[in-house]
């Protein structure tokens, strides 16, 4: 348990409404509720897939009040429609079960589940979001060649000898579907050699192939596209005889547009019901747009605006809408390259020379990690990198293009529907990420692919922060082959660690449409043919119990959206491309010393709030104390500019491992060489200093920095704090991250300074209860408090700085065997401390020097002689039939000790549902004094509540399930009762290839068995209550 010394405060639970408003900065006027009772606007929502428009209207509105009765803020609501369903390139290719030209996205049909959902939104006292189109929300229905869906370039070549002329058609003229000559280019091919690739496409494969590594001269590249008959195609070419290369090549390029769906049209799919002829564009899918102009994003809003938000929809949106919102740009598959018809102006207006030369460069790429096959042949040219340097200034036009994509619907959203824009910015693509991280109302990132990182969060969210939104969110708890097996602990284990890494709110993936949907099975309409977790929902044997964590999600969120983040380091960060997200900081001296980071990009230093103030840079946002360069950083001449303004304004600079030499793209003229001068120039400021590049937390601290939060702890804690200066209080996370340990494993006592005074509290998360913490030290600036954490569990702590604290004499340590404890105000004798404790291994300890002996209570009680009830969640007898409602039975037994189901029967390895556990004990105990109990439950699996003598007690924390039972004790027999809950994989192991979603088969692997039950043991803790006046 987390165990400092608490005193008792009672917490109220007010009302809330449901208001909302347009204003995406921290301090923004919304609604939170309190901390016991979070509004709708922090708490947690899910993603709602919905199968296609189809569905009965009344179900959809009923799955809204299933999920606000487990503590859900709302449903981001989501058209699956199989992953889009394009079955040429995905593994979800159906056959669908209904006709998608009547219930397609964007149909009337579809805007009746829209409205409806918004209704239900609305009566339920809900907020919701929802994708701008289906299945990720990357296009819209469309006629064919509108301007706005995305692009191709498609290129050509051809051989010409040394010396000779080419004097004809360009190559691949009139070939391309509806193809535009772009441009052409020439160059002197000097070497090539054979060479093998990989790719995924449509995150298939991978698959391997042939191709070559080519060089070109880079004197020798031309842009001949003036020279070109747009008429006829027609160039007439000749090149010098005295060129020492192996042949000269032509290269022509043509554009089109992608057509590549989001949704496909009906007459792309597989289908087993008849689909409709298809009248109007409407009904004929959706199309990824232009993500690189403005001319893409108003291809979405026209869409909204004429078809989707008429007839009151639009009013309903600017109720209850919360985030208009986009998933990860995963349509590279659907392109060779990234194109838009402005690329080329763009590119020379912001870099100062022409791509058309350079453009055979740009395919040696695949457009994203999972893109298509990359041209066979890989061009470079014979500069020092290859060429990369046009590539990086390619990926920065992309970069800035996208940007004006996503600022047009950040704009339409808040002006057009008083909500505002939410998307998951860049990562998967060549561009920074960092950079585009600002422009957007609410930026959101995710656990799957940023693999768990806090590192990788921490790159996310810096520039959010710097940028001064209130909303840095997560698609969180999507993992492999973890379909129906995600246990609850693993989810929030998930939420800690984004929390540390400055993520503070969290869409959860996710809830199916819960009700019967045709072609499906038991357990019931499932995503991505089964291989990414989780299926949310009333299927769920543990969904009875789900408001437990979704309250402790809410509160976390609570104080994480609270006031504004405050981080003690940025670290300097450029990077053109973000095909993953890796970490930039491996060592973890930092975390170990509790210094807090963050990461900016050079493309950031521009925002409003970044600059220096008393050596403060960003002093109304994180306030970080020093920036850090490494020398492996890339440079550009405008961050550099901004880094040496804020270094002769004084803000703190740390070169570590020495001055980084490289600047990212084409150096025109002589800026690299101004770059290293420039930061040469600052070198000897006595606020820049050079350190090595290992162990910069000890370089820090022999400069003189220290972190906010300094941890003193034999294992590593992570910190974030956020300040609240309207409550006058100031919150900090505090997590003891046991990634390496088994359940029940990784426990760590150690203590932290806070830089910080006040009146220090624990606010606890899973009871919402909020108790003054009693043993700590105080100094004139800092607070000290010691933790006892155990693997995986997290605490908030928060300083309310309105408030004094008494005078006199305090608690400054006790032992970790003190449960609790409550204080009695000033009467005559002055103020008193009763202490619940167990055997304490050293006194408590007085900040008089006085020390304090705690009587010993009665040894503790093993609890055995349980009866276990196990209700089974077994396949009904009809899979298609009762496709949402498991078949159940139950069977009894008795344990003299504790231990998983697989291991009490075989009957019991793949039976899933819910444990009931029953024993009893006698009180008081034989064996010596007690004044009261607590009952250990140890680590919990999944999910447990747990009644004694009837009374119910408050939700217990999974990674160390301990309560105080003192006032439900009775003397003589008491009996405890636990129900425990599991995951549905072990039921799925028989059957899974047996079962099936839209027709579509289980594609992951056979779940593996788990541990089921309680399975540690139980113990009943006697403790003594002592007093000590203060």
């Amino acid at each position: 348990m987390v165990r400092t010394i608490l005193g008792g405060i009672a917490a109220l639970v007010v009302g809330f409404t449901a208001a909302f408003n347009t204003n995406d900065q921290v301090g923004a006027n919304i609604d939170y509720g309190t901390f016991k009772n979070p509004s709708v606007h922090v708490r947690p929502r899910f993603r709602y897939w919905i199968p296609d428009a189809s569905v009965n209207l009344d179900e959809v509105a009923a799955d809204f009040a299933r999920v606000k009765a487990v503590g859900m803020g709302g449903l981001e609501l989501l058209g699956y429609y199989l992953y889009g369903d394009f079955p040429h390139l995905v593994a979800e290719g159906g056959p669908i079960p209904t006709d998608w030209t009547k219930y397609g996205w964007g149909t009337e049909a579809w805007k009746n589940l829209l409205d409806a959902a918004l209704r239900a939104t609305k009566e339920q006292g809900l907020i919701m979001d929802f994708a701008i189109g289906p299945n990720q929300g990357a296009g819209v229905p469309a006629e064919r060649n509108d301007p706005g869906i995305m692009w191709d370039l498609w290129p050509f070549n051809t051989s010409v000898p040394v010396g000779g002329t080419f004097d004809g058609v360009l190559p691949g003229w009139g070939e391309v579907d509806g193809g535009e000559f772009v441009a052409a280019t020439v160059g002197l091919l000097t070497s090539q050699e054979s060479a093998n690739y990989s790719a995924s496409p449509a995150w298939l494969g991978p698959v391997f192939y042939s191709g070559s590594q080519r060089t070109l001269a880079t004197s020798s590249l031309q842009d001949v596209t003036t020279e070109v008959d747009t008429a006829t195609g027609q160039l007439s070419v000749t090149f010098p005889a005295n060129a020492d290369g192996i042949e000269y090549q032509v290269f022509a390029f043509y554009q089109n547009h992608t057509n590549y769906f989001e949704q496909a049209p009906p007459g792309y799919v597989n289908h087993s019901v008849p689909q409709s002829p298809v009248e109007t564009f409407r009904q004929n899918g959706s199309v990824v747009v232009d993500h690189f102009s403005s001319t893409g994003a108003q291809l979405i809003i026209d869409f909204w605006e004429k078809y989707l938000l008429t007839n009151g929809s639009r009013e309903l949106i600017q109720e209850v809408g919360n985030y208009a919102w986009e998933d990860s740009q995963e349509f590279g598959a659907g392109t060779l390259v990234w194109f838009t018809p402005q690329l080329l102006e763009a590119f020379r207006s912001s870099r100062g020379y022409n791509l058309t030369k350079y453009l055979p460069l740009i395919y040696q790429f695949n457009t994203e990690a999972p893109g298509p096959l990359a041209s066979p042949d890989h061009y470079y040219t014979d500069e020092d990198d290859g060429g990369m340097r046009h590539i990086n200034d390619y990926w920065q036009t992309l970069t800035e293009l996208n940007a004006i994509y996503l600022g047009t619907l950040s704009n339409w959203s808040i002006d057009a529907l008083s909500s505002q824009f939410s998307a998951q910015v860049v990562y998967n693509l060549p561009m920074d990420m960092l950079a585009n991280v600002p422009h957007v109302n609410a930026p959101e990132c995710e656990s799957l692919g940023f693999n768990h990182l806090i590192d990788a969060y921490r790159q996310y969210s810096g520039p959010a922060n710097l940028a001064g939104k209130r909303i840095v969110s997560s698609e969180l708890g999507a993992q492999r082959n973890e379909v129906y097996s995600q246990t609850m602990p693993e989810l929030i284990w998930d939420i800690k660690r984004s929390v540390v890494g400055s993520v503070n709110n969290f869409i959860l993936h996710g809830y199916p449409f819960s009700f019967n949907y045709p072609n499906t099975t038991w357990p019931g309409f499932s995503t991505f043919t089964y291989r990414f977790s989780n299926m949310h929902g009333p299927r769920q044997p543990a969904w009875e119990y789900y408001d437990d964590y979704m309250h402790w999600i809410a509160r976390v969120q609570y104080t994480a959206q609270s006031g504004i983040p405050k981080i003690d380091l940025a670290f300097w960060l450029k990077l053109d491309d973000y095909f993953s997200v890796d970490s930039q900081y491996e060592p973890l001296d930092l975390e170990q010393a509790g210094f807090s980071y963050e990461y900016l990009s050079p493309d950031n230093f521009d925002l409003p709030e970044a600059y220096v103030s008393n050596g403060t840079l960003a002093p109304n946002r994180q306030a970080f104390k020093a920036l850090v360069i490494r020398a492996n950083n890339t440079l550009t001449v405008s961050g550099v500019n901004k880094l040496v303004e804020w270094a002769q304004a004084g803000l703190p600079i740390v070169i570590s491992g020495g001055l980084p030499q490289n600047l990212t793209g084409y150096d025109a003229g002589n800026g690299t060489q101004y770059a290293r001068s420039a930061l040469a120039s600052i070198v000897d400021l006595n606020n820049v200093h050079s350190v090595p590049y290992d162990n910069l937390a000890a370089s820090l601290q022999a400069l003189g920095f220290a972190p906010r939060t300094a941890v003193s702890a034999d294992r590593i804690w992570y910190t974030y704090r956020r300040e609240d200066a309207n409550a006058s209080v100031t919150y900090t996370f505090v997590y003891n991250d046991a990634f390496d340990s088994e359940l029940g494993e990784g426990a760590s006592t150690g203590s932290v300074t806070f830089e910080t005074i006040g009146v220090p509290y624990m606010y606890d998360a899973w009871t919402g209860d909020v108790s003054p913490i009693l043993a700590y030290q105080q100094t004139n600036t800092t607070t000290t408090v010691a933790f006892s954490l155990a693997g995986n569990q997290s605490a908030i702590v928060a300083f309310h700085h309105n408030e004094t604290a008494p005078s006199g004499t305090k608690v400054v340590s006790l032992p970790v065997e003190v449960y609790s404890a409550s204080v009695q105000q000033a009467g005559y004798g002055g103020d008193q401390v009763t202490f619940k404790t167990g055997n304490a291994s050293e006194p408590v300890l007085l900040s008089n020097g006085t020390t304090f002996t705690l009587p010993t209570p009665a040894a503790p009680i093993d609890l055995t002689n349980w009866t276990l009830i196990v209700e089974s969640w077994s396949p009904p007898a009809d899979l298609y039939v009762d496709q949402t409602k498991a078949a159940l039975s139950n069977s009894s037994y008795q344990l003299t000790n504790l231990t998983a189901w697989n291991e009490i029967s075989e009957s019991l390895r793949n039976v899933s549902g819910r444990g009931f556990y029953s024993t009893s004990f006698t009180w008081p105990p034989a064996n010596g004094s007690a004044d009261g109990a607590m009952l250990n439950l140890g680590a919990i699996v999944h999910t447990a509540r747990v009644w004694v003598n009837g009374d119910q007690l408050p939700p217990l924390d999974p990674t160390d399930a301990i309560a105080d039972i003192g006032s439900c004790l009775v003397d003589g027999m008491n009996t405890v009762e636990v129900v425990v809950s599991t995951t549905l994989g072990n039921a799925l192991r028989p059957i899974y290839t047996k079962i099936i979603s839209s027709g579509t088969t289980w594609l992951g692997p056979q779940p593996v068995e788990q541990a089921y039950g309680l399975v540690q043991p139980v113990t009943v803790l006697p403790y003594r209550t002592a007093t000590v006046g203060l």
